[in-house]
């Protein structure tokens, strides 16, 4: 999975919707930093992201993962 897409996505909802990440971190349950932290190993697409966190970050934003089949 390239999380970089991920990362462009949810870069620009929080550009969007809210005044700071320090706020998005608000709603999702993180700290500032730990938004940051999160936020850079998305856009690196680093082994160090995991699946449910991902999930549960951004279902929290409002997102959700669909898992298709390629044909």
């Amino acid at each position: 999975m390239n999380t970089g897409n991920v990362y462009e996505i949810l870069d620009n909802e929080i550009r969007l919707k809210y005044n700071s990440r320090a706020e998005f971190g608000r709603k999702v349950g993180m700290t500032r930093q730990g938004v940051k932290v999160f936020m850079d190993i998305l856009k690196n697409n680093n082994s160090g992201n995991s699946f449910n966190k991902i999930s549960r970050i951004l279902e929290k934003a409002g997102y959700k993962i669909e898992i298709k089949k390629i044909t």
